[in-house]
């Protein structure tokens, strides 16, 4: 894992390393997902619960290849750990399907992350 330095007062960027194999959610257009592991999820649990937005997503960067996009995770109930999803674009980019094991680069986005607000301009 990288760690890079972080704003004042926001936990340092953190960047995960993570190989997982491509899944498709049953039904007619469903996504194609990958998973993080249960130690990466529960570090960004850690490290990031301020900055969670809805459902739980964490903004972040993710690379597979030579296509970068961001994205954001979620938390998959079912494995209790995040996920992310991998745009028909990007697997048509990187030439992967379901089924497939992908490596990827996962970044928590700096740019996009800011502590939530409760009630008119105050912090969580």
């Amino acid at each position: 894992m990288r760690r890079v330095t972080g704003w004042p007062g926001i936990p340092a960027a953190a960047g995960f390393r993570v190989h997982a194999r491509l899944w498709r959610y049953p039904g007619k257009g469903g996504w194609h997902f990958a998973n993080l592991s249960r130690k990466q999820s529960a570090e960004i649990r850690d490290r990031f619960a301020e900055y969670r937005g809805g459902w739980g997503s964490v903004p972040v960067r993710v690379r597979i290849g030579s296509t970068e996009w961001e994205t954001s995770l979620f938390p998959d109930s079912r494995s209790g750990t995040y996920m992310f999803a991998v745009k028909a674009d990007v697997r048509r980019r990187e030439n992967i399907e379901d089924g497939d094991p992908v490596t990827a680069t996962v970044t928590v986005s700096e740019e996009r992350r800011s502590p939530r607000r409760v009630g008119p301009g105050r912090r969580e």
